[in-house]
């Protein structure tokens, strides 16, 4: 169907499809699309694709720009990898959580280190563990979209233990938003950590592929290749706008890629937001129709990521969750202790010290020494005095405005959805519609195929 609602001309040859946006997302929407046999331009600003999981260049080694781990419950993560020839380059660990509270790091990993968490009594221990029990396996998601973490974790557990446990988390994580993310957050967070462990063991099972992520977009780039996806990479569009008749879209490309394009549809799996600055006006009606349905869509959490590359490693665990007030870090993440430093590194414990914050928040704007700053002398050296931030071998930030879409608990009732459908010329499928999951590849695939076969009339995998 046209805008406007006119019906289409009839179409000689197979459907022309750009998908705008190379992440994981467009990567494997793109791929699944040739695939189904349409012709398919994949688009992305950047010189790479790949998006959040683009690979860095640390010096001594490269590996993955963001920390990225995969589960054992990923069925559609594995399954992609299968098909692009990695399953035997796989790897798996048991990695351990930390918890950073009282001026010390606390193992927890199981019922047997939360019985020796020494800030909480046995009454307080025990509702903790039922909350994170019963989150995970009995809740209802749909139920909690409407409710804020906050009250939902504080009728749970009590408030001794909200408060010295999962207030400090919900504050590190989602700053200003700490007081109205929803609950189904929460739920979706815990019950993917519940993946993580197998019935007979406590500690996590997580895993990587040999070389991280550089490892995985090569494959990715030959896939798409073979499938006949023309790729422009350092191609940022400038514009798309309804084509005469409204039966399609033209686009007009600069950098690389300079140039137009005529498509008969377009699917933006960028945010929202980003769609209003290059679609014109009489695309606006789409726009507004995706963020309607999916309300995530308007908030979004950024990250501003201080990576090291230290001689030592500064604790045993892939996690540390930091639950000192008013520390600058969302987390620490040692990526080294679930992937081998000899094989990957060069010998070095690579370090993700993440802080989460709104996407229009003015950190953005300030310079990477002033970040540093903030991340480190009023971060990691107040909780580790004697890291030897000194001696890295690599410090560096690391910036990605538009990370997460996050879901606010709201008194109005959410919209349903629907099934996605086929709707050209133009329409948005993003990770907005994720209402009820955490951001991670394996979700990230799962909408993409879902909306592979929603486009090519199911005939995508």
């Amino acid at each position: 169907m046209a805008l406007g609602g006119r019906p289409a001309p009839p179409r000689r040859g197979p459907m022309t499809v750009c998908v705008v946006g190379g992440g994981m997302l467009g990567i494997t929407l793109a791929l699944d699309l040739a695939r189904a046999g349409r012709r398919t331009l994949l688009v992305e600003a950047a010189e790479r694709l790949g998006g959040l999981a683009t690979d860095h260049d640390y010096g001594a080694f490269r590996w993955d720009r963001f920390y990225h781990c995969i589960l054992p419950g990923d069925v559609c993560l594995l399954g992609l990898l299968d098909e692009v020839g990695l399953s035997g380059e796989l790897v798996w660990r048991r990695s351990s959580t930390g918890f950073l509270g009282g001026g010390a790091v606390h193992p927890m990993n199981g019922p047997a280190d939360l019985w020796r968490f020494p800030l909480l009594g046995p009454a307080d221990k025990l509702r903790l563990a039922l909350t994170s029990l019963w989150a995970a396996k009995f809740a209802r998601p749909g139920r909690l979209e409407r409710i804020p973490a906050s009250r939902w974790l504080r009728r749970l557990c009590g408030h001794r233990a909200y408060r010295v446990f999962w207030e400090p988390l919900l504050r590190a994580k989602f700053g200003v938003h700490a007081d109205r993310v929803a609950a189904v957050f929460l739920w979706a967070t815990l019950r993917r950590l519940a993946g993580a462990r197998g019935s007979t063991v406590s500690r996590e099972q997580l895993g990587h592929v040999r070389g991280g992520y550089a490892t995985i977009l090569a494959a990715l780039r030959s896939a798409l290749e073979r499938a006949g996806v023309e790729v422009l990479t350092g191609t940022p569009v400038e514009r798309i706008e309804p084509r005469d008749g409204g039966t399609g879209c033209r686009l007009r490309l600069a950098g690389r890629g300079a140039g137009t394009r005529d498509i008969d549809h377009v699917v933006f799996t960028a945010p929202s937001r980003l769609a209003r600055r290059v679609c014109a006006p009489a695309l606006a009606p789409r726009i507004d129709a995706w963020e309607r349905e999916n309300p995530t869509a308007r908030v979004y959490l950024g990250v501003l990521c201080q990576v090291l590359a230290l001689p030592e490693r500064l604790t045993p665990h892939y996690v540390v969750n930091i639950g000192e007030r008013n520390s600058e870090l969302t987390g620490i993440i040692e990526m080294t202790n679930i992937v081998d430093p000899d094989e990957e590194t060069a010998g070095w414990h690579l370090v993700y010290l993440p802080r989460y914050v709104d996407a229009d928040d003015p950190l953005f704007d300030v310079e990477d020494d002033a970040v540093s700053r903030l991340l480190l002398d009023r971060g990691l050296r107040r909780l580790f005095p004697d890291a030897p931030i000194d001696a890295a071998a690599y410090r560096g930030v690391h910036r990605a405005r538009h990370v997460q879409p996050l879901p606010l608990a709201t008194d109005e009732p959410r919209p349903d959805p629907g099934p996605l459908a086929c709707e050209p010329p133009f329409q948005i499928v993003n990770t907005a519609r994720l209402r009820c999951a955490t951001l991670n590849n394996d979700e990230v695939v799962a909408l993409a195929r879902e909306a592979a076969r929603a486009i090519a009339g199911g005939r995508a995998p």
